[in-house]
């Protein structure tokens, strides 16, 4: 295990605003274990040493060694000596495996529904149908000439024309956006990124040397003359966006904004990543999402929007297939990066994609259906228990960005955890410090989870913010 130092300024930037009014050494180690299971301190990660973070934190050395003494006991950190306390790899039993990881209770922190309903039908259909598929190699790095050519068609019957030499099929789209960083971004570079964000993408372009920039984007709306205003000036190698059907907001960037951002970032020589996981995945009533990269008005634009798929959000999270469509001299670059990292896509996974894209009309319509009547669960409870959040108005995708009106987000999502609800707080969606008033609420889950979900958050809310948060009971799911 590569041991990673964290100093204390670092991580006090994490935490945020941690701080309630109950048990200030249970609260530190709470919160760290949220940086824990979160992604921003991973395994190996040496915590800070108590004076220093004592100092840096403001509160007695013998609070901070009481936290770590507590992390210990958790079982999420351990110490070595000569090195002091290291965050160690979570430990997992063989029931664990088959379970999805085990830790009981309502688990907010992910925004993606559960597998369609026609899976395994459609798995069974691969089996009958695609014998052949035994026969081949078993992964390849461009993708199955069959899925290529069915993503093609779908983006050209979209509206914007698409040969098969355009796309690459990829281990969902996280491997996309991280692959296509890589090729394009080195150290130093200037990238851009919407705030808040996809947490994911931003630690993709951090983790080329890249220095990562943001591009605000509102609660309640878009404001276009800041945001090309900030294009303009940051003139990025590499931008980020998720223009229709936003994480964590679900908004929708209006199509005049979209042809600005394009025109005024390639412009400049900039790359776009277009991400459209959740584009395609509308409330209230299916339709036609036009691409992202049908807004640029000349070809050379076009070639320097990057579109980012995924069937994880609308099939199912476990069918890692994703795809980037590009120019064909791009998709070649990606290709040759890519062998450095992995040696392709499995075959069985593309065959069935390649089957689930025969029927997406109407699994996206299953999808509205489902998640229209989520949605209005979720604004519903949150209005009848918690009237003072106000919530992002949200076309589509799986979430919405509440604002809780105060700067109480980590507190919230520590609070919540002692009531068996895992709820990501705000700041995981920028950077360290930012987004205390907000918290991203998913509703991918089905109606009667997002219902007892909400409840417990009230009840969170109400012992968080009016009588102080208690410490955890014994037993208690944290």
């Amino acid at each position: 295990m590569i041991l990673q130092r964290i100093s204390a300024r670092k991580l006090t930037e994490l935490l945020g605003t941690w701080r309630g009014s109950g048990h200030s050494y249970l609260e530190l180690s709470e919160s760290i274990g949220m940086l824990v299971r979160d992604g921003r301190v991973i395994p190996g990660a040496v915590l800070p040493a108590e004076r220093p973070l004592s100092e840096a934190l403001g509160v007695s050395r013998t609070t901070v060694s009481a936290s770590y003494q507590r992390l210990r006991e958790d079982g999420i950190a351990v110490s070595r000596r000569g090195s002091g306390t290291v965050i160690r790899s979570p430990r997992r039993t063989a029931d664990d495996l088959w379970s999805g990881g085990g830790e009981a209770g309502i688990d907010l922190s992910s925004a993606c529904p559960e597998p369609w309903t026609g899976l395994a039908e459609l798995n069974a259909r691969a089996l009958a149908e695609h014998p052949e598929a035994f026969r081949l190699t078993g992964y390849d790095t461009l993708g199955l000439p069959g899925l290529r050519l069915a993503l093609a068609e779908r983006y050209t019957r979209r509206g914007i024309p698409t040969a098969p030499d355009q796309i690459m099929v990829t281990l969902g789209a996280q491997h996309a956006i991280f692959l296509i960083a890589r090729t394009l971004l080195s150290r130093g570079d200037r990238s851009l990124i919407e705030s808040p964000s996809y947490p994911h993408a931003r630690e993709a372009l951090a983790a080329t040397g890249a220095l990562v920039a943001e591009l605000p984007v509102g609660a309640d709306g878009y404001d276009a003359a800041g945001m090309l205003e900030i294009a303009m000036r940051t003139s990025p190698r590499l931008a980020y966006l998720i223009p229709d059907h936003h994480n964590p907001t679900g908004m929708t960037m209006p199509p005049e904004l979209k042809a600005r951002l394009i025109a005024t970032l390639t412009a400049q020589g900039s790359y776009v990543i277009a991400d459209e996981t959740t584009a395609e995945l509308s409330l209230r009533q299916a339709r036609s999402i036009t691409p992202f990269v049908a807004f640029a008005d000349h070809s050379h634009q076009q070639d320097a929007v990057i579109t980012v798929g995924s069937l994880g959000k609308t099939v199912w999270g476990g069918l890692r297939i994703g795809w980037i469509r590009a120019s064909a001299d791009l998709i070649g670059r990606l290709e040759t990066t890519r062998r450095i990292g992995d040696l392709g896509t499995g075959t069985w996974e593309q065959v069935v994609a390649s089957l689930a894209l025969e029927e997406y009309d109407g699994i996206l319509s299953e999808r509205t259906r489902q998640l229209t009547a989520r949605h209005r669960v979720l604004t519903e409870r949150v209005s009848s228990l918690l009237p003072s959040w106000s919530l992002s108005p949200a076309e589509g995708g799986v979430c919405v960005w509440a604002d809780l009106g105060e700067s109480a987000s980590t507190r919230l999502s520590r609070q919540s955890a002692r009531l068996g609800v895992r709820l990501v707080p705000g700041p995981r969606f920028g950077s360290p410090g930012t987004f205390e008033r907000y918290v991203r609420l998913p509703f991918s889950a089905p109606e009667p989870e997002l219902e007892e979900a909400i409840g417990r958050i009230s009840d969170a809310w109400q012992l968080s913010g009016e009588l102080g948060e208690a410490p955890v009971r014994a037993g208690a799911v944290i």
